[in-house]
């Protein structure tokens, strides 16, 4: 699948090159550029995916350090490139996580809901669809969060995966699915 590239992309594209190619002929300074430009988006993925901040954090890092080691090996978008790295650094964790119950440390924030008891209903809402999307397929999980958490468009995520634009439709489709079947039972 071929989508089309606009001009902010092409630069973008363009300005990326030229940063890899600095780095790779010995300004390795120049890998910073890449992490600012990339990093929050990164982390956000990283953090809907695990739940965790530390966890989400220490994968990014652990991602840039590889893609660092493998920059030589970029071919296209570095953008494209690295969130994969990100994405296969979650799943693998994913993969190996052996608990239950994800947090999103809400706690220091502050409550819009009226009552204790309507904040006790969010908050109870929140443990179960975390527990809900801890218990999907990775793939599915990350449709659901690129779609629902991160607002992205089903162009952008078939582009980021390297994938048609149905795959992506279908995987969050089947996210949403499965989320229903985990919640009905007590929200029906």
């Amino acid at each position: 699948m071929k989508t089309t590239v606009t001009p902010a992309q092409a630069d973008q594209l363009e300005a990326d090159q030229q940063i890899i190619g600095r780095v790779l002929t010995g300004h390795r300074e120049d890998f910073s550029l890449l992490i600012m430009r990339y990093s929050d988006a990164l982390y956000r993925h990283a953090l809907g995916m695990t739940g965790s901040p530390d966890v989400a954090e220490d994968i990014l890092q652990m991602s840039f350090i590889k893609a660092y080691q493998h920059l030589a090996e970029v071919r296209g978008r570095f953008d494209a490139w690295v969130f994969r790295i990100v994405a296969n650094g979650c799943k693998d964790w994913l993969k190996n996580i052996r608990r239950t119950h994800l947090s999103y440390d809400e706690d220091d924030q502050p409550s819009g809901y009226a009552t204790p008891e309507e904040d006790l209903d969010r908050t109870e809402l929140r443990s179960d669809l975390d527990r809900a999307l801890a218990a999907l397929a990775p793939s599915l999980r990350e449709a659901f969060v690129m779609k629902h958490v991160e607002g992205r468009s089903y162009e952008e995520m078939a582009d980021l995966l390297g994938t048609t634009v149905g795959a992506p439709k279908m995987r969050v489709h089947r996210a949403r699915e499965a989320l229903q079947v985990l919640l009905e039972e007590k929200y029906a």
